[in-house]
């Protein structure tokens, strides 16, 4: 999956168009990032990345930039 995928993705997730979504935005500013959306979005970073995705790694997750940052590997899972 490349990042307009990602991206497409996880606005999908929040229920916004995928270009409010900006590497420094915070996920928690937006009214659809409830807990619904956070299964979600592990579910899907888990298919990502290949192995399961820890609610404690999902809770570190502040940004989209994070978010891109642990899809590409550059953080600690």
């Amino acid at each position: 999956m490349d990042e307009l995928e990602l991206r497409r993705s996880v606005a999908e997730i929040l229920a916004i168009s995928p270009e409010e979504l900006q590497s420094d935005i915070e996920l928690d500013s937006f009214e659809g990032f409830d807990s619904v959306a956070r299964l979600s979005l592990m579910v899907c970073l888990s298919d990502l990345t290949g192995r399961p995705l820890e609610a404690s790694c999902l809770r570190r997750l502040r940004t989209y930039g994070d978010i891109l940052a642990l899809v590409d590997g550059t953080v600690p899972k």
